[in-house]
């Protein structure tokens, strides 16, 4: 992408679907154009490394950091790439209670009947539904529908956690999926299920913005890809009829 327009990018950034979020200010981030060597791996990434989880080219005080009252594991399937899942970005915002890992390596955890897997299904309970002292831990999947069904399916364990659904609500994920405009990212699934916590456990049924920085990475990614379809950076591709009525906002230059 070119050098980005930072004028325009106020302007759009306040009709941003996330504009109403307390996320912290990601202006930092536009101004990044090159790529930085990971200190630990060597490898080239712009914003973080998605193999170490270290944050590139930027004062860690430029990033937010959240707390988080559960810890969380995800479990990724191993053909979900680390350049496309948004599951890394709650590691490297809260990385002292989100761990990563991949699907044949995910611990072998000694009270599965305490944990709660992010999961839809005819057995899975909203929070509310659920006593708070009965879970230590939250797990949630990250692949594809397909790919996490049978992460669930074949892994034993996982046949004996407690599985836990959030309300439907509509995803602004960019990526091409065409189950339902419900079927969230898993960055957009964790930042809701501790949105849900914090009102059934922390704040009496109300909510405060304290996880909205879990979306920093999302937000700013969301509205870079508007900005280049607003820049005509895309004017020649076509769309589906599956895309959401102006979703993707194409230049008319």
């Amino acid at each position: 992408m070119a050098i980005i327009d930072i004028e325009q990018v106020e302007e759009l950034r306040k009709n941003s679907p996330f504009s109403q979020l307390k996320i912290q200010d990601d202006i930092e981030l536009y101004k990044k154009t090159d790529r930085y060597t990971c200190p630990a791996c060597n490898k080239r990434m712009k914003y973080f490394c998605y193999y170490c989880y270290r944050v590139l080219g930027m004062n860690r005080s430029d990033v937010p950091f959240v707390k988080l009252p559960i810890p969380i594991d995800i479990i990724k399937h191993e053909s979900e790439l680390d350049g496309k899942t948004t599951a890394l970005h709650a590691r490297v915002i809260a990385d002292q209670d989100v761990s990563v890992y991949n699907w044949k390596r995910m611990p072998q955890y000694e009270q599965p009947e305490r944990i709660l897997m992010l999961f839809p299904g005819p057995d899975a309970k909203k929070l509310s539904e659920i006593p708070r002292d009965s879970f230590d831990k939250f797990i949630v999947i990250d692949g594809t529908w397909k790919q996490a069904k049978a992460i669930v399916r074949e892994t034993p364990l996982l046949q004996k956690v407690q599985k836990v659904t959030i309300e439907p609500r509509q995803t602004f994920f960019w990526r091409y999926q065409d189950i339902s405009v419900n079927y969230l990212s898993t960055i957009e699934a964790i930042y809701y299920l501790y949105v849900e916590y914090a009102q059934q456990f922390e704040l009496n049924g109300t909510y405060d913005g304290r996880y909205d920085n879990l979306l920093f990475y999302y937000k700013h990614l969301y509205d870079l890809i508007q900005y280049s379809y607003l820049k005509g950076e895309h004017k020649d591709r076509k769309f589906c009829w599956r895309h959401k009525e102006n979703y993707i906002k194409k230049s008319s230059q």
